[in-house]
């Protein structure tokens, strides 16, 4: 039964250091974690993230106001376009009625 007990006494030993190294591993990263937040460089960077996203928000803002001015161009020209088609069809019309007109005067002249 020695050789159990040596046995069970070195997992034992093994399981104790690991331990001790995990709980050491642990305490170090939370060390690290807590600098790395506060560091300067750390600091440095979020105000730039903040930063960012304000400059995106103004963008945003922008290209939304520029997209609002071009549909409303969009909407003039289209009205502009749709009044020059309507007097287009009024011109054509008045021109037909002139030609036909002129077309009857010089029959009726050809006939005298």
């Amino acid at each position: 039964m020695n050789n159990g007990n040596a046995s069970y006494d070195k997992l034992l030993t093994m399981w104790r250091d690991e331990k001790k190294k995990r709980e050491e591993a642990e305490g170090e990263l939370t060390i690290i974690k807590g600098i790395g937040n506060n560091s300067p460089e750390m600091k440095s960077l979020q105000a730039q993230v903040e930063e960012l996203k304000k400059n995106i928000e103004l963008v945003r803002e922008d290209a939304q106001v520029e997209i609002m001015k071009r549909d409303l161009k969009i909407q003039r020209l289209d009205t502009i376009n749709k009044e020059h088609q309507d007097l287009n069809g009024k011109l054509r019309l008045e021109i037909t009625r002139i030609k036909g007109g002129l077309w009857l005067s010089k029959k009726v002249s050809k006939d005298r």
